[in-house]
């Protein structure tokens, strides 16, 4: 096209804009355009993802002590319930070990049986020595009333004697007998001192205990001071007694640890050993599965990561167990698939009936955080794009201006705005490379 007719054509269209600027001119010379009118909408934007039935935790278990398998009661595959039995081992030493500290502990009960009585027979003792004190003491003092008499008698022979009224063989039988009745006195009163011994005022005031002026509370003190040692066999007869009960206690529960229970509910992911086959301690035996409260683990593309976040609604449906519950993302996968280059989360799931097997389908609708309210627009609404920003022709009092909105997202072909525009505003769909701001147009 040369300069000359370049010029005709730049004139010819400023007439026409000029004339459909004209107020006056009439709507059948302007542009017309096709509209929507933007309506703000609430979206239930979700994201279906699919993914398969999980384990939640797997427990290994392992055998307590060592021992040889002689029943072994499932297989892999299997399901089970908490403290179902899945092995029994054997160990014969356990069981001569058991037989020794049963009667270990027949010992002690003998010994402390023996100790309580023989606890008795001193509180007897003492009993009885008390009361042979108290007839020492009354004999000793008879002995010396009736010393006394005889003393007392004597002088009066003395001087019988001196007056010439007895004989000094008589006189001197009597001094005999009153020497005699003075050493047997004596030894009574050594023999008392010597059976007082642990009887005495001061041996309980030794002992830190007051002497009570009540004869029956006096006799108990005695009994206390005089018992400690019977007292203090009982005690280690005790305590012989209860290490001989836990040592059998113990052995019971390592023959009790010989019989291998299910930790959970669940299902027998692998065996490692066979009946027959001899296990050392602490050595794993199997694994179980629990599958009481499984996750549905399904992938999300990177592109959709941000949409979501722990604790998102999520909608888990797996058909083959006509299952569907609601509940909400427990774990995102901080690394990508290396494979997929997509992240996996996990949603805990009931499982109620044990109706979910591991690898059963699962199909989920996540939530998004895109969920609210927005104008959703065709693509074809875009005058032009630069990256989140969208740049649309409206029409107002039919003249063309332009706005520009922030993509909050893109789904299936179309734009999700939210801020920017308003309800009943209408932006001009397929907007031509003719239409500039300011330009009246005809709206169809």
């Amino acid at each position: 096209m040369n300069a000359g007719k370049k010029i005709t054509f730049a004139v010819g269209l400023s007439l026409i804009v000029f004339s459909c600027a004209n107020n006056k001119a009439p709507n059948a010379n302007c542009l017309q355009v096709k509209t929507i009118t933007a309506k703000k909408e609430k979206r239930n934007v979700n994201l279906e993802s699919y993914g398969s039935i999980t384990y939640k935790k797997k427990n290994d278990v392992c055998a307590l002590v060592e021992g040889t398998i002689v029943e072994q009661r499932v297989m892999e595959g299997n399901s089970v319930k908490k403290g179902e039995t899945l092995f029994v081992l054997k160990n014969i030493q356990y069981e001569i070990q058991k037989a020794e500290r049963q009667n270990q502990l027949s010992s002690a009960k003998a010994k402390l049986k023996a100790a309580k009585n023989n606890l008795t027979e001193q509180e007897r003792n003492v009993i009885s020595t008390m009361l042979s004190l108290e007839n020492a003491k009354t004999n000793l003092a008879q002995r010396q009333e009736e010393y006394s008499l005889k003393a007392i008698n004597l002088e009066k022979n003395k001087k019988l004697y001196e007056a010439g009224g007895l004989s000094a063989s008589a006189i001197e039988e009597m001094k005999m007998e009153d020497k005699s009745s003075k050493t047997e006195i004596d030894m009574l009163a050594k023999e008392l001192i010597i059976q007082s011994l642990g009887y005495q005022e001061s041996d309980l005031l030794r002992q830190g205990i007051v002497p009570s002026d009540d004869y029956e509370k006096r006799k108990e003190q005695f009994i206390e001071l005089n018992t400690q040692s019977a007292k203090i066999q009982i005690e280690l007869a005790q305590v012989e007694l209860s290490n001989a009960q836990r040592d059998l206690e113990s052995i019971n529960e390592l023959i009790d640890a010989l019989t291998i229970r299910a930790p959970c509910d669940g299902i027998v992911g692998a065996v490692y050993f066979e009946n027959g086959e001899r296990v050392t301690e602490n050595e794993k035996l199997l694994t179980v599965i629990d599958m009481e409260k499984p996750y549905a683990k399904v992938s999300v593309q990177e592109k959709d990561l941000e949409k979501i976040s722990i604790g998102t609604k999520a909608f888990v449906e797996i058909e083959s167990a006509s299952f569907k519950e609601e509940s909400d993302v427990d774990f995102i996968s901080p690394l990508a698939d290396s494979e997929t280059g997509n992240f996996y989360i996990k949603i805990p799931v009931k499982n109620d009936g044990n109706k979910l097997k591991l690898g059963m389908f699962v199909k989920c609708s996540l939530q998004s955080k895109a969920y609210g309210e927005y104008f959703c627009l065709p693509e074809s609404a875009l005058r032009r794009r630069d990256g989140n920003t969208a740049y649309l022709y409206c029409v107002q009092n039919d003249f063309v201006y332009q706005k520009e909105c922030p993509i909050e997202m893109e789904l299936e072909g179309k734009i999700y705005i939210k801020k920017g525009l308003k309800d009943g505003e209408k932006i001009i769909e397929f907007p031509s490379n003719a239409l500039k701001e300011g330009l009246r147009v005809k709206c169809i």
